[in-house]
């Protein structure tokens, strides 16, 4: 993602700690522009200190929890989740999703290009849906993607994906609100912590948006069941 700076370097080959090698001719005055790359706000900020304003890569991270899940679950109306307790084949799929076993990988994430990492959409509609059968007859590969609408059902699409945006509800709760922020930039505030203010502003503007798009989602599923019901 091209990120245009006050210096603003075109088609770099190599890049050496502070060193960057043009792999091209540079003519003199010519404007450069850095390419960083498709990276979250959090590697921007750790890495080259500053933020990219509704950044299409960001996202927030957390660690898949079955007593997480179940509370975003109950919190978002889901009746019986088996995320604590899932049955013998739910578990074995975690262990295909690497979210079960001996040296599982539990970070998963929420937001950029995917919205929801395929690994959590996977496990949530896996353990939302009680049909071992009707699992079974979809590989990973579509249990993990958002474009394949409702594999499971639109019950358990339903089901995972308000489950995802109580997850998202659980993760504001972390933020400042409006008026504390607004206020906090009234103040004489050095330059780092307001960039790191601007840092959670985008953060939690990228949660809203994904709670947004999971909700019209949610919507229009709604809205296809109605209609099949009715015809």
């Amino acid at each position: 993602m091209p990120v245009p700076l006050l210096i603003p370097i075109i088609l770099f080959s190599r890049l050496y700690a502070h060193q960057v090698v043009a792999g091209t001719q540079i003519k003199q005055d010519e404007p450069l522009v850095l390419n960083y790359g498709c990276l979250n706000n959090d590697l921007f900020l750790l890495d080259y200190g500053f933020v990219v304003p509704s950044n299409p890569f960001d996202c927030i991270e957390l660690k898949y929890d079955g007593g997480l899940l179940d509370a975003a679950s109950s919190a978002a109306g889901v009746s019986s989740p088996n995320f604590s307790s899932p049955a013998p084949w739910q578990q074995q799929i975690l262990y295909q999703l690497n979210l079960d076993g001996q040296a599982p990988l539990l970070k998963v994430s929420i937001g950029g290009p995917e919205l929801v990492e395929g690994r959590l959409l996977a496990a949530l509609r896996v353990l939302l849906s009680n049909d071992m059968e009707r699992v079974h007859k979809h590989d990973l590969s579509a249990l993990k993607s958002l474009s394949v609408e409702a594999p499971l059902g639109i019950s358990t699409e339903v089901a995972a994906l308000n489950t995802v945006i109580a997850l998202c509800v659980i993760a504001l709760g972390s933020f400042p609100t409006k008026i504390m922020v607004e206020s906090l930039l009234k103040q004489n505030v050095s330059g780092s912590t307001e960039l790191a203010v601007q840092f959670r502003i985008q953060k939690k503007s990228m949660i809203v948006d994904v709670m947004r798009d999971l909700t019209r989602r949610v919507r229009s599923l709604i809205s296809k069941e109605s209609d099949t019901s009715r015809s």
